[in-house]
C-alpha cells in the first residue's frame, strides 16, 4: 500500500557504508577478539596472523572504534575490576595471575577501544573497613560507573554484590549463572564442560568414571554446579550415581588413593579442574599405575600450560578473553542505556585433547549421552 503522505519529492543519495570489527574478522578468516588483540597491539598471536588482520583493516578502511569514540562530548566511564580470593589475609595484596589475566586481557582489550577507565582492584575483602580497596568500593567517595567481579568477589551474598543491587549499579560477574539476580553474568556452561569431559570417556569405553574433588572447593559455585551436572549424566549414563565414585580430599593425591582403595575397578577420572586433576594423576603414578593406561584423566578449564606440568593432560576449555571481553561490552551497554537491566551470556566450551586419557584394557560399546 502505498503512503498517500509522501508528497515531497526523494532523490537517491549514496550512502558510505563503515567497515565494522566484524567485516575485518570475516575479511581475514578469524574471530572477532582476534581483530581486537591485533588491532590493539596485544600478546596472544603471531607476527604472521597480525599482519593479516591489518592487512584486512587496511584494505577495508577500518579505524579503531577509540578515534570514532574520541569525538563523543560526554565523559569516560570509570570501571572498577575487583578480584579477591578467600585465603586471601587482611590487609594482604593479590595480583592477579593465570586465569584472571587471561580475563583482564580481554577486559582491557574493549576498555582501550571504548574509552572506558578502568581501575584494577585485587586485594577487596568483605569487612575490612580499614582496607583501601572496602573504602574505595563502598565510601561516599565511591565513583565508579560499573562493576566487573572475578574469583571471591563474585559471590551472591557478599557486600560488595549487594551495595550493587542497592544502588542500581551496573554489574557484571565473571563464570557465575546468576538468574535469580538482577546482575549480569558472562561465562561458561558448567553442564556443557561435564558433559565434554564425559562425553569423551565414554565413547573411548570408559564406564566407571569417578568424579574427584579438593574438599575446600565446596565454597565455590562452580563446586556444586559441576558435581550436579557429574551425578545427571552419570545418572543418564548408568542408570543411578554410584557415590564410592566421588571422592574429596585436601590433595589429589589422597584422594585418588582413597578411591582406587575402596574402587579398584575404576578406568577413569573426572578432576573438577586441571590443577586437581594434575595432582590426581601423580597419584596415581605413586601408586604405580599408568596415565592413561591403567587410568585416565580429565580436567577442567584448561589451564594445565600455566601449571607447568610435564602432563599433556586432557581438559574442556573455553576463551577467558572472550569471557573478559563480552563482560566489559555487556557492562558498557548496560551504563549506556537505561534500557537494558542485565543479561546472562554463555561461552562456547570445546575439548581439548591431550594424551591423558586412552581406551579402557577391556572397553565395553561406546554409548552415545545426551547433552
Amino acid at each position: 500500500m502505498q503512503n498517500s503522505l509522501s508528497t515531497v519529492p526523494t532523490m537517491t543519495v549514496p550512502t558510505m557504508t563503515v567497515p565494522t570489527m566484524e567485516d575485518v574478522a570475516r575479511q581475514a578468516g578469524v574471530s572477532k577478539s582476534t581483530v581486537s588483540l591485533a588491532l590493539n597491539d596485544k600478546p596472544g598471536i603471531s607476527a604472521e596472523l597480525k599482519q593479516t588482520v591489518l592487512q584486512a583493516a587496511a584494505d577495508l578502511g577500518y579505524r579503531l572504534a577509540r578515534n570514532r569514540l574520541s569525538a563523543r562530548s560526554a565523559p569516560s566511564r570509570t570501571v572498577a575490576v575487583v578480584h579477591s580470593e578467600p585465603d586471601q589475609p587482611p590487609g594482604g595484596t593479590l595480583e592477579p595471575t593465570g586465569l584472571f589475566l587471561r580475563y583482564l586481557d580481554g577486559i582491557g582489550a574493549f576498555a582501550q577501544a571504548a574509552g572506558l577507565n578502568l581501575t584494577v582492584i585485587a586485594d577487596y575483602r568483605d569487612g575490612d573497613t580499614d582496607g583501601l580497596a572496602f573504602q574505595l568500593l563502598h565510601g561516599q567517595e565511591a565513583a565508579f560507573d560499573g562493576l566487573i567481579l572475578m574469583g571471591w568477589s563474585a559471590r551472591q551474598g557478599n557486600q560488595l554484590v549487594q551495595q550493587a543491587l542497592q544502588r542500581g549499579l551496573p554489574a557484571v560477574a565473571l563464570s557465575r549463572y546468576w538468574p535469580e539476580l538482577p546482575i549480569s553474568t558472562v561465562g561458561p556452561n558448567y553442564h556443557q564442560q561435564v558433559y565434554l569431559a564425559l562425553d569423551h570417556l565414554v565413547q573411548l569405553g570408559h564406564r566407571r568414571i569417578a568424579f574427584l574433588a579438593r574438599e575446600n572447593g565446596r565454597r565455590y559455585e562452580w563446586f556444586g554446579l559441576r558435581l550436579t551436572a557429574y551425578e545427571a549424566i552419570m545418572r543418564q549414563l548408568t542408570g543411578g550415581v554410584d557415590e564410592e565414585l566421588i571422592q574429596l580430599g585436601p590433595t589429589g593425591q589422597g584422594a585418588v588413593a582413597t578411591l582406587m582403595r575402596r574402587c579398584p575397578d575404576v578406568t577413569a577420572i573426572f578432576a573438577i579442574n586441571d590443577d586437581f586433576a594434575i595432582e590426581v594423576a601423580q597419584g596415581l603414578r605413586e601408586l604405580g599405575l599408568d596415565v592413561p593406561h591403567d587410568v585416565s584423566v580429565v580436567g577442567q578449564d584448561n589451564m594445565a600450560s600455566l601449571l607447568q606440568s610435564e602432563l599433556d593432560l586432557t581438559t574442556v576449555g573455553f576463551s577467558h578473553f572472550d569471557v573478559g571481553y563480552l563482560a566489559a561490552g555487556l557492562l558498557h551497554q548496560q551504563m549506556e542505556t537505561t534500557a537494558l537491566s542485565h543479561g546472562n551470556l554463555w561461552v562456547r566450551s570445546y575439548l581439548v585433547e591431550g594424551n591423558s586419557c586412552a581406551p579402557p584394557r577391556r572397553a565395553g560399546k561406546p554409548a552415545r549421552i545426551e547433552q
